[in-house]
């Protein structure tokens, strides 16, 4: 029976002590637990959209014939994404601020947005920065 208890005693403290160099590892990381090269400034191009309505009725939660509603939704402080290539972002204000006020009237149309992108556990966001319209040539 002594044998185990070392055993278990043993285990714990290695997994106490990979436990430990994950965290470090985590501290050694910038803002808010994302690298350096995570923090840097990128350019997008898609569309700001409500989420609300996106994940409610993704079909017709969209595009310009959705537009209206989209920035309606926004105003009343709905949570705001970006759509990309396929893939959809949550919309973050910098600094804390809201992102509302910035992206008030652009829902519904194409778009250039710049900020950080990050990932934390799984949830995909972007902190913006700047957004502006675009002219899409078709």
């Amino acid at each position: 029976m002594g044998h185990r208890r070392i055993l278990v005693a043993v285990l714990v403290a290695a997994l106490s002590v990979l436990a430990l160099s994950a965290w470090a590892d985590d501290t050694k990381k910038g803002h808010e637990g994302h690298s350096e090269e995570a923090m840097k400034s990128v350019t997008l191009e898609g569309e700001i959209l409500d989420l609300y309505c996106y994940m409610k009725h993704p079909d017709d939660g969209q595009g310009t014939e959705h537009a209206k509603c989209a920035n309606s939704c926004i105003a009343k402080g709905l949570p705001i994404g970006f759509m990309s290539d396929g893939e959809v972002l949550l919309i973050i204000g910098k600094g804390h601020e809201s992102a509302a006020e910035l992206v008030a009237g652009f829902a519904g149309a194409p778009v250039r947005i710049t900020g950080v992108k990050m990932t934390h556990h799984g949830m995909k966001a972007f902190e913006i920065e700047t957004v502006e319209k675009i002219d899409v040539k078709g």
